[in-house]
């Protein structure tokens, strides 16, 4: 059985670094420790909360069931075929040495998802995506052990239910199973995603017109790191709101107020609203609550500014929803989960 520890600090587990403390703390390091841990499942602190790298998490208290994190390492070719290579992760590898592998290698189609936090088991569930890629366009498969039976289960990519920052893993087996490893279906041929962003711009700035892998996820890398706060210095999740989807006819409403709204076609009747242009637009930049606030450099980012606590988090994005609600009309809806 893996071991157990007890009153565990969470406040390195998750990248906000918020203070709380879990009841019971277990991490799996192997099969073996995942399937000693589900035979003892009766005897488990209830409820259970499956942590990857804690970069789309927020503990807003402290937790009084167990949290386990799945920690399995390795990355291995598994086999290829004219067109692609299929690549197999274990769920506790760091998603962005995941993406340095594929660039290492030569295996187009992850290098746009560059220096996103968090671990390969949790970007299926998320369906985390970046510059116009997302998890969904390279996964072929994914593996899990249902809590229930302990079996081990499988899913192609195509009955993951994969949506906007969404899939089958966050409704339908939301806290039934356990992801212990994906299988990626990599392009032998490069198909690069360059319209997305400052992408082109960058490389433009740079000279480079004949881009090879590794110079789209460097640039993208400096792009991010331009925005983003580094997690390791301030507490964060990323971009903290999803991107709201509305109706054409929506956009053209708020067009008329504001005309520079930044917005993206998704369909032949839907466009993507940048949430961050939304706040930005809204004067919240450097707003704060407690000790969290708006990053000044991307509106679409909450910090941990000042020994934040979950519920100062919290409090900040309801009033931010509530000031976009009521300027704009539009809903927006955290990616970050409130545990």
């Amino acid at each position: 059985m893996p071991k157990l520890i007890r009153n565990q600090s969470l406040k390195s587990l998750h990248t906000f670094g918020v203070e709380a403390k879990a009841k019971h703390y277990y991490e799996l390091n192997s099969e073996i420790d995942v399937f000693d841990f589900l035979t003892e499942i009766d005897d488990i602190a209830k409820p259970l909360y499956i942590l990857g790298g804690g970069a789309n998490t927020l503990f807003t208290s402290n937790f009084k069931g167990s949290i386990v994190k799945m920690n399995m390492q390795g990355i291995t070719l598994m086999h290829q075929d004219e067109d692609y290579y299929y690549v197999e992760a274990n769920a506790g590898v760091n998603w962005d040495d995941f993406v340095a592998y594929c660039v290492e290698n030569k295996y187009y189609g992850a290098e746009n998802l560059v220096a996103i936090p968090g671990t390969v088991g949790a970007a299926p569930i998320q369906n985390i995506g970046a510059y116009g890629v997302e998890a969904k366009d390279i996964i072929h498969m994914v593996y899990f052990y249902n809590i229930d039976n302990f079996m081990l289960n499988q899913l192609e990519a195509k009955s993951c239910k994969f949506g906007y920052r969404d899939s089958i893993f966050k409704n339908e087996l939301k806290d039934k199973v356990l992801i212990n490893k994906v299988l990626f279906k990599l392009s032998k041929k490069p198909n690069f995603k360059l319209s997305y962003g400052k992408i082109n711009e960058v490389l433009e700035q740079k000279g480079v017109s004949a881009p090879q892998i590794s110079d789209i996820a460097n640039t993208i890398r400096e792009i991010r790191g331009e925005k983003l706060p580094d997690v390791k210095k301030i507490g964060n999740a990323g971009s903290f709101f999803k991107n709201p989807i509305i109706t054409i006819e929506q956009l053209n409403i708020i067009k008329k107020d504001f005309p520079k709204v930044v917005s993206y076609a998704i369909s032949d009747t839907e466009v993507k609203l940048a949430a961050g242009w939304l706040i930005d637009n809204a004067g919240l930049k450097g707003y704060a609550i407690g000790g969290a606030s708006v990053h000044q450099n991307q509106a679409l980012v909450l910090i941990n500014s000042d020994n934040a606590t979950g519920h100062d988090v919290v409090a900040l994005s309801q009033y931010i929803q509530k000031e976009i609600k009521q300027i704009y009309g539009v809903d927006l809806m955290p990616e970050v989960v409130f545990v």
